[in-house]
This record gives C-alpha cells, sequence and structure tokens, in this order.
C-alpha cells in the first residue's frame, strides 16, 4: 500500500458536498476589520472612504452571500477598497424549533449567517433576506441605494433580471471552476468527479442563465492528488476574493474587456441527491478512485456495502494498491485497518477511524 506523493504548484452556500464553512478570520471575531465607507438611509457616504492608495473612485457595492468562507473572503477583500452599501443573504422558511436554534446560533455567533450578520453590525451596513431569486420588494429598496455593482459569492440562487439589471456598471459572480467548465451549484464535486488535473476560478457577468455569462477573469493552478475538498475551498475563497478586486479594478479604469464562453465546452455540475453513487470501480483505476475518495473524505463519502450486505461507514481513505488482484471491481472486504476496496487494477484501503490528512498545498 502506498499514498502518492502530491505535487506542489500554484471558491461556492451552495456545493451539496461542501456545507458553507464557518468564517473565523481574526478581525472579523475582534470586531476589526478593514476601513469601509458607511451609508446613510438614503445610501449615501457618511463615513470613512476607501483607503486604498493611488485611486479616486469608490464603487458602490451590493454583495450577496450566504455567510460562509466561500462569501466572506471576498466581502473583506473588496470592502478594503471599495463601498459596501448593502448585504443581502438567503432566507428559507423553517420550522419553529429550527428557527428557535438559528436563533441561538445568530446570538452565540455560531453557523455561517451570522458571520454575515455580525459583518454587518461592524460595519453599519444594512443587512437585507431574501426568500426568492425574484423579489420585488427587495428589488424595490435596492434600486433606493443606485448600486454601480452587484457582487455575488456563494449564493445560492440565480438573480432574476429585475436585480441584476439594477447595477449601473456590471453584476459580477465569483465561481469556483474554471468556466464553461462545471457551469452550476456544486463544482468542487464534479472537478474530483471528472478527475480534472487543473483547477481555478472564475468572475464572470451575470445573466439569466447559470455561470453562462461573459468572463471577466480567471485563474488556474494545478490539483494535487487527494487534496482535501475544504482546504481546495479554502484556497478558492481566498483566489476569489482576490480576482473580484482586481475586476473592480478594472471597471474603475476603463480596462475590463470581458469575453464570450465557448459554448461547446460547457460542462454542467448540477446537485447530487445525498445517497447517490458515483464511482465507476470497473473503469477507474485504483489511483483515480483513491483521489475522489480521498479528496472528498470526509464532506462526501461514497455509500458502500461490504460483500455480506453491511454498510461501510469509513472515516478516513489511506491510500491504494495498483496491482490486480483478482478481485471483482466494487467489491469491499473487510481488514485489520477497515476495508479493502478493489478496483480496475488494484484496490483502495479504507479506515473505520478517522485519520490527519497529510499536508499537501496546491
Amino acid at each position: 500500500m502506498r499514498t502518492p506523493s502530491a505535487r506542489r504548484s500554484k471558491a461556492t452556500a451552495a456545493d451539496a458536498v461542501l456545507p458553507l464553512l464557518p468564517f473565523s478570520r481574526r478581525d472579523l471575531e475582534d470586531g476589526q476589520s478593514w476601513p469601509v465607507a458607511k451609508t446613510d438611509a438614503n445610501g449615501g457616504i457618511r463615513g470613512p472612504a476607501s483607503t486604498r492608495p493611488g485611486s479616486g473612485v469608490v464603487l458602490r457595492i451590493i454583495f450577496f452571500g450566504s455567510g460562509g468562507e466561500g462569501s466572506m473572503v471576498p466581502l473583506e477583500t473588496i470592502s478594503r477598497s471599495h463601498q459596501v452599501i448593502a448585504l443581502v443573504r438567503p432566507f428559507r422558511s423553517r420550522s419553529w424549533w429550527r428557527r428557535m436554534a438559528s436563533s441561538i446560533k445568530s446570538r452565540t455567533g455560531i453557523g455561517t449567517q451570522s458571520a454575515m450578520a455580525k459583518w454587518s453590525r461592524i460595519h453599519d451596513v444594512p443587512l437585507l433576506d431574501t426568500s426568492s431569486r425574484s423579489d420585488s420588494e427587495l428589488a424595490g429598496r435596492l434600486k433606493r441605494l443606485a448600486p454601480e455593482v452587484i457582487c455575488v459569492s456563494a449564493f445560492p440562487w440565480l438573480l432574476g433580471n429585475e436585480i441584476l439589471q439594477l447595477a449601473s456598471r456590471a453584476a459580477l459572480n465569483v465561481h469556483l471552476s474554471l468556466l464553461p467548465r462545471h457551469r452550476g451549484p456544486n463544482p468542487l464535486l464534479w472537478i474530483y468527479y471528472h478527475n480534472d488535473q487543473r483547477t481555478g476560478v472564475t468572475v464572470h457577468g451575470m445573466n439569466q442563465r447559470a455561470d453562462a455569462g461573459p468572463i471577466f477573469t480567471q485563474e488556474a493552478f494545478e490539483l494535487p492528488r487527494g487534496f482535501p475538498v475544504d482546504r481546495l475551498y479554502a484556497r478558492k475563497a481566498s483566489l476569489g476574493g482576490e480576482l473580484l478586486l482586481r475586476v473592480l479594478h478594472q471597471l474603475e479604469s476603463g480596462e475590463a474587456k470581458p469575453t464570450a464562453q465557448e459554448e461547446r465546452l460547457a460542462t454542467q455540475a448540477p446537485r447530487v441527491p445525498r445517497g447517490t453513487r458515483m464511482l465507476d470501480c470497473s473503469e477507474w483505476d485504483a489511483e483515480r478512485v483513491w483521489h475522489f475518495l480521498s479528496g472528498l473524505c470526509p464532506r462526501r463519502r461514497e455509500p458502500l456495502w461490504d460483500h455480506r450486505g453491511r454498510e461501510v461507514r469509513y472515516k478516513a481513505v489511506l491510500g491504494f494498491t495498483a496491482s490486480d488482484c483478482g478481485k471483482s471491481p466494487g467489491l469491499v472486504e473487510s481488514a485489520s485497518f477497515g476495508w479493502n476496496l478493489y478496483c480496475r487494477g488494484g484496490s483502495v484501503q479504507l479506515a473505520s477511524v478517522r485519520q490527519p490528512h497529510p499536508i499537501t498545498e496546491p
């Protein structure tokens, strides 16, 4: 059994494979953050504007997010240089006990949406809830703020035209893949499923089709084999903030040059129902199966059963063996460390207890 060494080289809401990670940057936890322009009831500037040297232009931005790392890192990045005049987060109707639990989490600072509420209080920026993609009441409130740019990152719904048209300059979305590849709400899962060797982040213009608008900028990097998805998400959230700020600077200077996506290269990244089997052990070799399972564990575990029909509740993926054992692909057998999962030309070793993930950085 061996674990491949990763090759060292140079964030969405809404991903079913990756629940929104809590945002816990030290600046925000300490009640401090970057200077940001404040607004009055009419949307006018009434506080310190941007401290970014060398620019006399501060764009008025409405930011849509869900409160996880994929939202909060880009928000924090762009607020260093521009005027965030409102935050918008999704609201879903819930049962009484779920509303109570959410209220307790919000008051105690636990959970993802509480991060947006806390940021809103620190910066004295309005925080608005919306329950649908076409919210006429929300559109009316946002229209009075006269935004120049709408920025979206890790927000679960497409925005309607009534809202998109409010932005006088651009409506931008941060997408955690190299568009037009992996359009949709769950790009991280499909990046591992399709065995992508390179991945990245795209900032694109928004329209009525999911992730199909013109590309303003994107940046790619190598994806190490078996790299953990939560750390990939964090890396992409950071890169997404950098790219979004870059595009805002280009809008200021008039240098933004969006390009249309190549439709023939487009692939989809839909949500996958919990419990769906995705492995193809008869076609995938042991290294590819290991990469898929190891990268997504423990955020997602493949539903597996052993040869006796018992569910395999593995907690970690140890490595793989690249030698034909003569076993049927898809067979799972018990072992001293947990289980062996057999696939084309080898097997993958699954552990019954949690294991620390090796340190590999892209």
